[in-house]
């Protein structure tokens, strides 16, 4: 099993945890207002930034990073169908930048909230704009994925 990169796989935007379901109103005998049925369930897509490292392109001694990987297999096989799209469970954890751990040794941060994301497949993958003139602007990386699922998770 390949270790992921805390850095790497640190994502500074995330926008999409969203799911809903459809309604149609049945009139039934009996009932002088009409019932709601439930038809399915609507998911928004998940999307996902964070600054653009050597790390993430395998650019000198650093190799592709999983997540961009993965999101060109999945490009590569759309397009090809060479193989199976992958999809695979995504973790999201939001840590809160006050909350802290006061012991020097664990982890820096604990994470306020937990969902997990099912069956995500990437259907996106791009990066900001580029302007040779604007060097001070840091480069964004783009990801939007489908998935059938999010679940909360428990954080202690």
């Amino acid at each position: 099993m390949q270790a992921l990169d805390p850095v790497a796989t640190a994502f500074s935007d995330i926008s999409g945890l969203d799911m809903s379901f459809a309604t149609t109103p049945i009139n039934e005998a009996g009932w002088s207002t009409p019932r709601p049925s439930f038809d399915k369930i609507n998911n928004e897509e998940l999307v996902l930034q964070r600054y653009l490292r050597p790390r993430h392109i395998g650019l000198g001694s650093f190799s592709l990073d999983p997540t961009s990987e993965w999101c060109q297999n999945t490009m590569q096989s759309a397009k090809t169908w060479s193989e199976k799209i992958e999809v695979k469970n995504i973790m999201i954890c939001i840590y809160h930048p006050m909350i802290q751990n006061p012991l020097p040794i664990g982890p820096s941060s604990f994470p306020v909230a937990g969902f997990l994301i099912h069956e995500a497949f990437p259907t996106s993958w791009g990066i900001s704009d580029l302007s040779s003139t604007a060097g001070d602007t840091p480069i964004k990386e783009t990801i939007k994925f489908k998935y059938t699922e999010i679940e909360r998770l428990k954080v202690f």
